[in-house]
């Protein structure tokens, strides 16, 4: 099979960018990846012998880098996703996410590289009332340095869609699931029962309706991306679960029935949006379609942790990211 594109990923060991990476190798792109390490691990990539640089897109020497050479789109994972946590260094997401978009726009830019795929999150919508949230809906009225920093890159991407002519999609993705996951609430709540299988605490009381999506339909959305000028997408499925649902889900799953306790409050944390789903219409007009449940989705990454409890019991503190 023949080279197809040369696609750049940054954020490229982590989650979503790890199983975005592996297809994007089985379909004949070369690939090079961008990644700091801080919380994707060499462990995700090791067996794919690909070009990995070793970088922080907060440091500026990025935008001269020769890894951008000849790269026909970048995929723009990279990010600091601890939404949860933000507030203990406000300005590491505001770095990462806003300056680091920046430096990857300017090495787009020097290196004439006309398209950037970016990701972006549900969270950008804050706590607005009557979800579902489309697109056009105003994002202004931002309740978490996570959601604020991310919707600030994505009009970074505008500018430079408009003054440079570099195709630009933004995808809003919900929860995100599956394999390879390295944070969200299923990672939370596998992390604490590892360490105490008979109690699980849950943040909240359980009756969070959220959305979620599993990571293969995430890729399959960020690959068969076309060309715009700039554009933004939902990506999630088109219905919901509750937090209790996926607490049950688990534990079916895992076979347990661990002493279960709930908060008494609709939030597990100030900016924690209790009804958090998107509409979808937009990006399921293009022909896109999620193939998991919800229900899978949940199953099958309990039972990736379960495989693999090395990353439960790693030290890289990211839990809390846009679930």
């Amino acid at each position: 099979m023949g080279v197809e594109l040369k696609s750049l990923v940054t954020g490229g060991a982590g989650f979503i960018g790890s199983n975005l990476v592996e297809k994007l190798c089985g379909l004949g792109d070369e690939v090079v990846i961008i990644d700091n390490f801080s919380s994707g691990f060499k462990k995700n990539i090791e067996k794919l012998g690909i070009e990995v640089l070793e970088a922080d897109i907060r440091d500026k020497e990025i935008i001269n880098s020769k890894i951008f050479k000849n790269t026909d789109r970048i995929f723009h994972l990279a990010a600091n996703v601890d939404n949860r946590f933000s507030w203990d260094d406000p300005e590491l997401p505001v770095r990462s996410n806003i300056e680091g978009t920046l430096n990857v726009c300017l090495a787009a830019r020097n290196n004439d590289v006309n398209q950037i795929v970016y990701s972006s999150t549900g969270t950008v919508y804050g706590d607005l009332p009557s979800p579902p949230y489309s697109e056009d809906r105003q994002t202004s009225d931002q309740t978490t340095l996570y959601g604020a920093t991310k919707y600030s890159a994505e009009g970074l991407l505008s500018v430079f869609a408009t003054h440079y002519a570099i195709s630009s999609t933004v995808f809003r993705f919900v929860g995100v699931l599956g394999p390879k996951t390295s944070h969200g609430h299923l990672f939370d709540f596998m992390r604490k029962l590892d360490k105490d299988p008979k109690e699980l605490k849950v943040l909240g009381n359980g009756y969070q309706k959220k959305a979620y999506v599993d990571v293969d339909d995430v890729v399959k959305a960020l690959i068969h991306t076309k060309k715009v000028k700039f554009d933004v997408f939902n990506v999630g499925r088109p219905d919901f679960s509750t937090v209790r649902d996926s607490v049950r889900w688990l534990c079916e799953e895992m076979d347990i029935d661990p002493e279960i306790s709930y908060e008494n409050t609709d939030k597990g944390w100030i900016g924690d949006n209790p009804t958090l789903y998107l509409n979808v219409e937009k990006i399921l007009n293009t022909g896109w379609q999620p193939t998991y449940t919800i229900e899978n989705s949940v199953k099958r990454t309990v039972r990736w942790l379960s495989e693999n409890l090395w990353i439960l019991r790693q030290s890289k503190r990211h839990i809390g990211g846009p679930e």
